[in-house]
């Protein structure tokens, strides 16, 4: 959703964003063309530039590492560490510890109170970014301008990519429009003033309110109008999104930044389709959304009846919802959003609605830094060509992970088949920093290792060393579900672990569809997916055979039960954007609220 460098942004804006904005207008067909040609070129040159990066990574790593060191050496962190005598990587990662953010959350506490950015860095801080806190409290992330570049570097090559992968060139510039699930809220800011959020709603939302061309690029691109953007309730604003998406029968694509807000988005469409349609039918906003009065009153004169398209969905709603999607988009082409970890359950239920509509999980990236880049989209599992210029990456092999002092590998060095925790040395003041994610390399592009996202180091399930990840969790569900509660389907599911005087065991917390008809055989269930797990985890095995764990406790959570677990999540933590469902609850706050809502 990162769509036009400032810097680029801020030159065209010097001509005067009205003015320009009017020439568009005023050009009508020609202008948006252009607009769309020029944005598709910086995505194409982004592209190339990585492409031509992963030819020589090593020397992309080096300059990167050396160009950070020498621009961040008179601050007081890099005195501290003495970047100015630091000539090499080795001598960097000898005189450097890896770190995490325990050892920056003081330093960066103290400039979010003072705005005093020098003692980490050179340039001013434009963000202070919020993680999803889907592993523990929320952090709160410097942002830059040279940061965000190379976010949107990755971000334009891969909507490029993305285009001309599953759309014909030629389709390009010819209603070339796509479904945004998207909302933002106000900006909050720190004590300083900096703004304070998630980036893609604090982004959006300032480029939004401070230039005119920003609307018009969004008109160009999506079908729903800006001011639906700025919808602060996520349900309104996936409504409106959607409302706006009907009306447009030849859309090519739907973008947002996860799966499961494609998924949020397909469950208010399928509930709430009738009241869609009557709104199509009568050019009418339904009164029951959250809007304010000058965003409604600007969605309805821009709304017009249209009975003719009502009377299609009609028709395609009322077969069910079987392929839904390509039913009432019949040019949809792709689905873009991300797919990898805790998302995949979202796109295998997708797939439902989606028929046979590919899913496009385009970069792989975290609030600290950008990964990689996704060149292959027919590969499964996703894998991602890692991009040289956007960190300065090491590499900590997973048998070392738990180690007091771990080492590293470079970029260079990884091995096929092998398994690392990601470590990043970025241009916004984090060095040798802890993702806490967990990849397998898989190929190699060019010089560059091409990666699979494995799990989040956080989100273990681990009692006595057995080390149960997510996937592993997920795998042994979701069989279990297939092969004993037949003609159910797993809504969402969280995890924690249960520890007192007498047992240590795993907790499961499940929402399935039709879970009252086979509440009978919760049993047979739980014995499945413990079976599953002995198979998935031999240490696991051992640790059951010798009774040092207990057997697996499955609940049932009743019907919305993890709607309502994500919206209460929501109300403390801020952006549906930026929302991951946590595959391991440690609240128990949140673990009391699912034990309430237990339905067996």
């Amino acid at each position: 959703m990162e769509f036009i460098q400032k810097n680029i942004l801020e030159t065209i804006m010097a001509l005067g964003d009205n003015s320009i904005s009017f020439c568009f207008e005023a050009t009508g067909e020609l202008g948006k063309n252009l607009i769309l040609f020029l944005l598709n070129s910086l995505g194409e040159k982004n592209l190339e530039d990585i492409r031509n990066d992963t030819l020589k990574c090593s020397e992309v790593q080096q300059t990167l590492l050396q160009s950070i060191l020498a621009s961040q050496q008179y601050t007081e962190y890099g005195k501290k560490y003495h970047f100015k005598n630091i000539q090499t990587i080795e001598e960097f990662r000898s005189r450097h510890p890896i770190t995490t953010y325990k050892d920056y959350q003081l330093l960066i506490n103290n400039i979010y109170e003072t705005g005093d950015y020098t003692q980490l860095l050179t340039e001013p801080i434009t963000l202070f970014q919020e993680t999803s806190g889907t592993t523990g409290a929320i952090k709160l992330i410097p942002r830059t301008s040279s940061l965000s570049q190379s976010f949107l570097k990755v971000s334009q090559a891969s909507e490029s990519f993305a285009d001309f992968y599953f759309l014909k060139p030629n389709s390009i510039f010819k209603n070339y429009r796509g479904l945004a699930l998207v909302n933002t809220l106000p900006v909050k800011k720190s004590p300083t003033g900096i703004p304070q959020g998630t980036g893609t709603s604090v982004g959006l939302r300032q480029y939004l309110e401070k230039y005119q061309l920003i609307k018009k690029i969004l008109s160009f691109k999506f079908s729903s109008p800006p001011s639906i953007f700025l919808i602060d309730d996520y349900e309104s604003a996936y409504y409106c999104h959607l409302l706006f998406g009907l009306l447009d029968k030849d859309l090519t694509f739907i973008a947002a930044n996860f799966a499961a807000n494609v998924w949020e988005a397909i469950q208010i469409l399928e509930k709430k389709w009738q009241q869609l349609i009557k709104d199509v039918q009568l050019g009418y906003i339904s009164e029951e959304l959250k809007l304010e009065k000058n965003i409604r009153s600007e969605l309805q004169s821009l709304l017009k009846a249209n009975p003719s398209r009502a009377k299609e969905l009609q028709n395609e709603f009322e077969q069910g919802f079987n392929k839904i999607l390509p039913r009432i988009w019949t040019r949809l082409s792709y689905i873009q959003c991300i797919t990898t970890g805790s998302m995949s359950l979202y796109k295998e239920n997708l797939s439902f609605y989606a028929g046979e509509i590919p899913f496009y999980s385009g970069t792989y990236g975290a609030s600290e830094a950008w990964i990689g880049i996704n060149i292959n989209p027919q590969r499964e599992p996703c894998a991602y060509v890692i991009t040289p210029h956007s960190a300065f990456f090491e590499f900590i092999p997973e048998i070392e992970i738990d180690a007091e002092t771990p080492s590293t590998v470079t970029l260079a060095e990884l091995i096929i088949g092998e398994k690392y925790e990601v470590v990043v040395t970025t241009v916004a003041g984090l060095y040798r920093y802890r993702l806490g994610d967990v990849i397998k390399c898989v190929d190699y592009y060019n010089q560059s290792p091409v990666v699979e996202f494995l799990y989040r180091r956080n989100s273990l399930l681990n009692l006595a060393g057995e080390k149960v990840s997510e996937n592993v969790i997920w795998m042994a569900l979701s069989e279990a579900t297939e092969k004993i509660m037949i003609g159910c389907k797993i809504i969402d599911y969280t995890t924690c672990v249960k520890i007192d005087f007498t047992s240590r065991r795993y907790v499961v917390y499940i929402e399935l569809t039709n879970s009252m008809e086979v509440l009978s055989e919760l049993d047979s269930y739980s014995d499945r997916v413990e079976e599953n797990l002995t198979k998935f985890n031999d240490l696991y095995k051992t640790l059951r055979e010798a009774n040092l764990i207990e057997k697996i406790k499955i609940n049932i959570v009743d019907d919305s039960g993890f709607k309502k677990l994500k919206d209460r999540i929501i109300c403390q933590n801020g952006s549906d954007s930026q929302f991951k469902m946590p595959r391991l609850l440690t609240s128990l706050e949140l673990i009391n609220f699912l034990n309430e809502i237990t339905i067996n």
